[in-house]
């Protein structure tokens, strides 16, 4: 069987995008990797900036002095970033093509990149936008570039604004290159990680507060900018660990594996099911979230996954926890695998079809 290449396009500013090459590699794909960032290449340009032309200058300083519009140079600045990028983009491809391109957060990237991908691709370019397209509408005039464009959001698949673009719906994943290795562990622990946002304090505190006064030992990881660290005061529990760096996917792993429950709480931005979900349901944990979309698909059973909106909801925290977990069918599960994902997005039978309730 012949090896398929791929061009893996997005962000390596964490390391999920390492699991995601790896487990393109684990699935026989050859996989050549496109940055969309380059902190390098951005600092080159910071501290060797020249204005184009004298005219550019002018305009600049016509801009900042009489307007108090201090942007100009720094679209200059970008306009030279993606020339560069794209410059070096084109040395990494050479003459080479490739069976297929997966761009992730394709909003990262200037739509000449995109074109330049699709020409090095001989079967097809397609996009994926795990975040809501509200949240990054740059991500709008990157679609025509794509033969397949993804996203995870139902929001965005029943949004009047976006009837013109042909979009398809799919859900996150878990990575199905690791097996579940349960850790020996006192007491019931409940798992968060997540970034700050202003917008849900308010439901870490009350989800936190909960769990706390049904005896569960909280591992509540926030990740907080240090632009943030004074939030801290906000929130209630004093068992909350703050971190100013993300936590390692294998370190999540770690902690999932000595977790008895998984707590998923909703960014506000969006409504797609996040990858704890598919972890709770890889590694067999329970589930608290008060994402609601949950309740419609097909691995949902009430005694493994307690949804709740309001405070009153989770006072069925310690009855949710007396009920036996109930094994999900095994072809269910397999269905959210990496392996499945990728068979979806590149359209390479067979599969299990994976859909988004757009109810």
């Amino acid at each position: 069987m012949s090896q398929p290449t791929i061009i893996l396009a997005m962000s390596s500013y964490n390391d999920f995008t390492e699991e995601i090459k790896t487990h393109l590699e684990y699935h026989n794909y050859r996989v050549t990797f496109i940055d969309s960032t380059s902190d390098q290449l951005k600092k080159n340009i910071d501290n060797n900036f020249q204005y184009p032309s004298l005219k550019k200058h002018i305009t600049h300083s016509i801009r900042k002095i009489l307007f108090l519009d201090g942007s100009y140079k720094a679209y200059l600045k970008q306009q030279l970033y993606n020339q560069q990028l794209e410059q070096n983009i084109r040395t990494i491809l050479a003459n080479n093509y490739y069976d297929y391109t997966l761009v992730i957060r394709p909003d990262l990237f200037p739509v000449s990149v995109l074109q330049l991908l699709k020409s090095h691709t001989r079967d097809k370019i397609v996009g994926y936008q795990w975040n809501g397209i509200k949240r990054f509408p740059k991500t709008i005039t990157t679609i025509p570039s794509f033969d397949k464009f993804y996203i995870f959001d139902p929001l965005d698949l029943n949004d009047p604004e976006l009837k013109d673009y042909k979009l398809y719906g799919i859900s996150n994943f878990y990575f199905d290159m690791y097996q579940p290795k349960p850790i020996a562990h006192m007491g019931t622990i409940a798992y968060f990680v997540g970034l700050h946002f202003d917008t849900r304090i308010d439901k870490i505190n009350t989800c936190a507060n909960s769990l706390a006064e049904n005896g569960i030992v909280l591992d509540f990881n926030i990740k907080l900018r240090p632009s943030e660290i004074h939030k801290k005061s906000q929130y209630q529990s004093s068992n909350i660990q703050y971190i100013s760096e993300n936590i390692s996917y294998k370190e999540n792993l770690q902690h999932i594996n000595k977790a008895d429950i998984l707590i998923d709480i909703v960014n506000p931005v969006h409504q797609g099911l996040s990858f704890r979900v598919f972890e709770a349901l890889y590694y067999e944990k329970k589930l608290i979230t008060n994402n609601t979309q949950v309740k419609n698909y097909d691995f949902y059973h009430p005694n493994n996954i307690l949804i709740w909106n309001t405070k009153e909801d989770l006072k069925n925290i310690a009855v949710f926890l007396t009920k036996p977990y109930v094994t999900i069918n095994t072809k269910i599960v397999e269905k959210y695998s990496f392996a499945n994902w990728i068979k979806n997005i590149l359209d390479t039978p067979p599969f299990q079809p994976i859909s988004l309730f757009q109810g």
